[in-house]
């Protein structure tokens, strides 16, 4: 979908705009404000950031310290993951994503359709608009800006 190609384009720009003081503070804040959030969770689906991704290796350190805690390299087929923090290019309102065009967080979240989803970014990547929603994109359930 073409549409969805120039907002990738768009908001790829706007992750390299980010500076390095607003990408501390958000890594700071996304340890603070999740580490309280996951804490009923017991089987947490994580992933290691891009560079210009938000960083969760804060919270990635405190949720392995916890022992709950798989890292998206190759999710484990046989665990049952109730909550799964999703990463995205740019997110709008309703929950939707606009990921970096492989589909691979739409089968895996059509995989584990019950988990409690949470999808993580900077606050200059929630699209003021609704973003394109095709048959196989899923909404996360709780989007969270920093």
């Amino acid at each position: 979908m073409i549409e969805k190609e120039i907002l990738r384009k768009e908001y790829q720009a706007v992750l390299k705009k980010i500076t390095p003081e607003r990408r501390y503070y958000a890594k700071e804040a996304v340890f603070q404000t999740l580490k309280k959030e996951l804490d009923p969770f017991e089987r947490i689906l994580s992933f290691v950031s891009f560079k210009e991704e938000i960083d969760l290796s804060l919270l990635n350190e405190f949720l392995i310290g916890e022992k709950k805690l798989h890292l998206l390299k190759e999710p484990h087929s046989e665990v049952l993951y109730d909550c799964i923090i999703v990463p995205g290019l740019a997110f709008d309102q309703r929950g939707i994503r606009l990921g970096r065009g492989q589909g691979y967080y739409d089968k895996l979240l059509a995989k584990y359709k019950n988990a409690h989803t949470i999808g993580v970014c900077f606050k200059e990547q929630v699209c003021p608009k609704d973003l394109p929603l095709e048959d196989h994109d899923i909404a996360v359930k709780k989007l969270c800006p920093f």
